[in-house]
């Protein structure tokens, strides 16, 4: 994938999800139960900490020519999302909301710096395993902005929200 389908792809998924959440109100975010046992709240916060992830990788992609990023060496992705779940419970909608915006703007201006070949060679980055930086984004992003929008949209057609 170039880096301009990229961007257009981490946009769509974005729009996707924030079609999923529109019209929800602050109560309707803060239910329990949209995700397994997560609130819309939760799963936003979810995302942001992923992509924040994805985001400081993408930074910094300078420190990891021989070592791999955070990112890439979480072993226990049930854990590591139940300690982000567990930073993030007890923070109100309007931060998470506010990370929410801002991270995807990170993101962008991220991927928007690099340069195509950083982003499609799959020999640059030896921690991806043959794949190129490209997955990296679609797994953390696309792939994930879309599973969750899946996964709301599923919950209000269940509740006719």
């Amino acid at each position: 994938m170039s880096k301009s389908e990229v961007i257009a792809e981490v946009r769509a998924a974005r729009a996707r999800l924030l079609q999923a959440i529109d019209g929800l109100s602050d109560e309707q975010m803060l239910q329990v139960g949209a995700v397994g046992v997560w609130s819309v709240k939760d799963v936003l916060a979810h995302l942001v900490a992923w992509e924040a992830e994805l985001v400081t990788t993408l930074s910094r992609l300078d420190q990891y020519t021989r070592t791999a990023p955070h990112i890439a060496e979480i072993e226990d992705i049930d854990e590591w999302n139940a300690e982000q779940y567990r930073a993030n419970a007890a923070r109100p909608l309007a931060a998470i909301l506010e990370d929410f915006h801002g991270v995807h703007k990170h993101l962008i201006r991220a991927l928007e710096d690099l340069d195509n070949r950083t982003l499609t060679d799959n020999r640059i980055w030896p921690w991806m395993e043959g794949e190129p930086l490209s997955y990296l984004v679609a797994e953390n992003a696309i792939w994930h902005e879309e599973e969750h929008a899946d996964d709301i949209l599923a919950w209000r057609e269940e509740r006719d929200i």
